[in-house]
């Protein structure tokens, strides 16, 4: 299982390099790693494990939709993410036996993928693998798709200030 751990963490790194390598032919910026939208792409792969090559663009997404992946917003809660932080992110699995890392890449960049990897307005990956299954996350760095869970954690504490001050001004008025 170690080995297994690390060869894939090899093979994400290698994606994420040639990735960066490939935007910067295009003079894009390179990608910086989501570490959020990673969570999330390993748990998308180990879902997928059991999952046929032949469903691999049924699991993905692209901006404004849901994967149709089993357990989609559990993931997102295990990985800290507000759902209304993916709206413009996208999702797109691949299904590569061994996961070569040339199959791989090609994958992304010669299918239909490819026009997101050429946006200049996603910023941010996260990659995951499982198997013969990997999962690039493309986040961008707006609030509807940073893959954060922070927005709303900040809207809940300022919302709770405010209900706190509300509550003591009342308070205050009619005693």
């Amino acid at each position: 299982m170690l080995t297994n751990a690390i060869y894939t963490s090899t093979a994400e790194s290698y994606l994420l390099e040639d990735l960066n390598g490939y935007r910067m032919s295009l003079h894009l910026n390179n990608f910086t790693e989501n570490s959020n939208a990673a969570c999330l792409a390993n748990k998308i792969a180990d879902q997928l494990q059991n999952e046929t090559c032949k469903n691999a663009f049924h699991f993905s997404s692209t901006p404004g939709t849901k994967p149709k992946v089993p357990k989609f917003d559990k993931f997102l809660d295990n990985c800290d993410i507000n759902d209304n932080n993916t709206v413009d992110g996208v999702i797109l699995p691949v299904c590569v036996p061994r996961l070569d890392p040339f199959l791989v890449f090609s994958n992304y960049t010669k299918s239909q993928y490819a026009k997101y990897l050429k946006d200049s307005n996603y910023t941010g990956v996260g990659i995951g693998s499982e198997d013969i299954w990997m999962v690039v996350i493309l986040s961008t760095n707006t609030s509807t798709g940073s893959f954060s869970g922070a927005a709303s954690l900040i809207a809940n504490i300022t919302m709770g200030n405010y209900t706190l001050a509300l509550f003591l001004g009342l308070l205050l008025l009619f005693r």
